[in-house]
């Protein structure tokens, strides 16, 4: 039955290293079998029929009546507001949403540009979702196309955000799901929400590239249908931040897009969507990609370092035979503690063909960026901290000149995180040693 929902010709995966083609419908493992490598998920757009003016008009006119209750999901969700380039063949009677995508970009506050040393910064803030997180941009599309193809069951590595995208959207699709995590390495937040939403949680006494391997030995068994970004139909849900990005400015891309890599979900989905935007016609000028990592977990940044060092140009094949796992430290930026990730192949193709570069940030900036953001009115994840310590790095070196604009993708609500926003600001807690109006006047120095 799902076979005739569409076909291969309309939509198809793609091996991304020797093209081998598979039906999307019917794929359990998201594998190669040929070569063993990821695949892209790769539409025919030409029967659409749409120049670059006529899509974005459509998409303009969803946006304009996102807050409609007439609406249906085309409008409501910021993510198929875009359906036509993310999933343009999926009936719209399969999209399980929840009201994804209507996120706000905002520019930096005084204290965070002071502190990055100027220029015309901006942030989108995807923690204003559903279930705080980025995560959700992917999660949208993946369960749907999960809910066309009759999975029933789908499970997910996570160290916290995608567990909570997982187990959110798989309730609303009435498909089970299992989340497995890294026992203590998830915060309190993190760990309450899958519960909520009722997905069976089973934690493992190692990291998350523990959990990814015992995923990754679970699907190839067929034993379980993945939701961790292996499965590229996330990747399509994700390119919405460019989109978004594009639509806020007019239909014009920023100089620079910086994010935080974990798994690399995000950073692959950036750089599909700028490339997809140029085969739809967009003229302009495209935006460079700033991928950051910690100095915890930074398996493709050291990589990439090392190989910008030794050449002239990175290429992917010289970042390839460079790149090395690693065994992860200890980090307040959880969600990015991946000492393998898994989309690192895609990740070194878009930075590579995006022309863009990668910065290692140590764990004092990334937290004094979150504390920063804080005196401006933002509370903002340690993974957005990595991003915007990126940032700050590269301005000081000057590789992000002052009069360019850089979009810094907040991937998760602060919220999930306060234990490790609160450290070290206990000294700013004041104790009254009695309950008199004067003694609170003394430390209010009024």
């Amino acid at each position: 039955m799902s076979a005739k929902i569409f076909t291969t010709d309309q939509t198809q995966l793609r091996c991304i290293q020797c093209s081998h083609v598979a039906d999307l419908l019917k794929e359990r493992k998201f594998q190669c079998p040929k070569c063993g490598d990821l695949y892209d998920v790769v539409h025919d757009f030409k029967p659409l029929k749409k120049s670059f003016s006529a899509y974005t008009k459509l998409f303009d006119s969803r946006a304009a009546r996102a807050f409609s209750a007439s609406g249906g999901p085309l409008e409501r969700s910021g993510v198929w507001r875009f359906k036509e380039w993310i999933m343009p063949y999926l009936p719209e009677k399969y999209i399980v949403s929840l009201g994804e995508g209507n996120v706000p970009i905002v520019p930096a506050g005084k204290h965070l540009r002071e502190w990055i040393g100027g220029g015309d910064v901006w942030m989108i803030l995807e923690g204003m979702t559903p279930t705080g997180s980025f995560k959700d941009f992917g999660g949208t599309v993946m369960m749907s196309v999960a809910k066309a193809a009759g999975i029933k069951y789908v499970g997910c590595a996570s160290t916290g955000d995608t567990s909570a995208m997982v187990a959110a959207y798989a309730s609303v699709a009435g498909i089970r799901s299992v989340v497995i995590l890294p026992k203590g390495k998830v915060t309190a937040a993190q760990l309450a929400q899958p519960l909520v939403h009722g997905s069976t949680i089973i934690t493992l006494p190692g990291d998350f590239d523990d959990c990814m391997r015992v995923v990754r030995e679970l699907v190839t068994a067929k034993r379980l249908f993945p939701a961790n970004s292996l499965n590229p139909t996330r990747i399509e849900g994700h390119q919405t931040t460019v989109f978004l990005t594009a639509q806020f400015f007019g239909w014009e891309l920023p100089d620079w897009i910086s994010l935080p890599v974990g798994n690399g979900s995000n950073c692959s989905s950036v750089g599909k969507a700028l490339r997809l935007m140029n085969q739809m016609g967009y003229k302009g000028k495209s935006s460079r990609i700033l991928a950051c990592q910690s100095e915890a977990a930074k398996p493709l940044a050291a990589s990439w370092l090392e190989t910008s060092a030794a050449h002239k140009s990175v290429t992917i094949e010289d970042w390839r035979g460079r790149y090395k796992p690693m065994k992860v430290g200890e980090t307040t930026a959880t969600a990015a503690r991946i000492g393998n990730p898994v989309s690192r192949d895609k990740v070194m193709r878009e930075v590579t063909r995006s022309n863009g570069m990668m910065n290692v940030v140590s764990e004092a900036m990334l937290n004094e960026a979150v504390a920063v953001c804080g005196r401006d009115g933002h509370f903002v994840c340690p993974q957005t901290g990595i991003a915007l310590a990126g940032v700050k790095l590269a301005v000081e070196r000057k590789a992000i000149r002052k009069n360019e604009r850089v979009v810094v993708v907040s991937t998760a609500n602060g919220l999930k995180f306060t234990e490790a926003a609160a450290q070290g600001l206990e000294k700013n807690i004041l104790e009254a040693r009695d309950c008199t109006t004067e003694t609170v006047a003394k430390l209010m120095g009024v």
